[in-house]
């Protein structure tokens, strides 16, 4: 007979933190879904330290995250969504994922946003004007931006390799 082992990713709960609405920072568990990463950006499933197991959806928390992820609540078109921080700093880059259907079929598209440290609008990223978009934010030492390689599609990566550049380079 013929055993075949697949490694699958599963849900399991991770080590985390979770910022409730008054601002405490409660230390415990995040359930995650790995083959299910758009669950972050709707909800988050918690266990506190006493072993207390909540759902809460972004309404209800300031922020959570787990290995090296961090999720903020903030606005999007009226809606309290959590944003996932892809770098924070002088400059910072959140992504936010939202549910698309096209003809029955569900799918998730990603959106991604940069702002200032002393500019509380966000701004959307345009796929091929983000390098022209940093340089007008890195005023001063715009030549940081000339690192971003400008592809028709947006590069993560890239984005926030250039972001963490400028933002550590005092």
């Amino acid at each position: 007979s013929l055993i075949t082992l697949t490694a699958n990713a599963q849900i399991t709960f991770v080590k985390g933190y979770l910022v409730n609405e008054k601002g405490d920072t409660l230390k415990g568990e995040v359930k995650i879904n790995p083959k299910k990463e758009q669950d972050n950006y709707s909800k988050v499933f918690f266990k506190d330290e006493s072993g207390t197991q909540k759902n809460y959806k972004p309404n209800k928390v300031k922020a959570y995250g787990f290995e090296k992820q961090h999720y903020i609540t903030m606005d999007y078109e009226g809606e309290q969504k959590f944003y996932k921080a892809l770098v924070r700093g002088e400059i910072s880059l959140y992504k936010m994922m939202f549910e698309v259907t096209n003809m029955n079929a569900t799918s998730y598209d990603g959106e991604y946003f940069v702002t200032r440290k002393d500019d509380k609008k966000m701004t959307s990223v345009k796929e091929g004007k983000f390098k022209k978009q940093l340089q007008e934010m890195m005023s001063g030492a715009s030549g940081y931006a000339n690192d971003y390689e400008g592809e028709k599609k947006f590069n993560e990566e890239k984005a926030v390799d250039v972001i963490s550049d400028y933002n550590n380079r005092k």
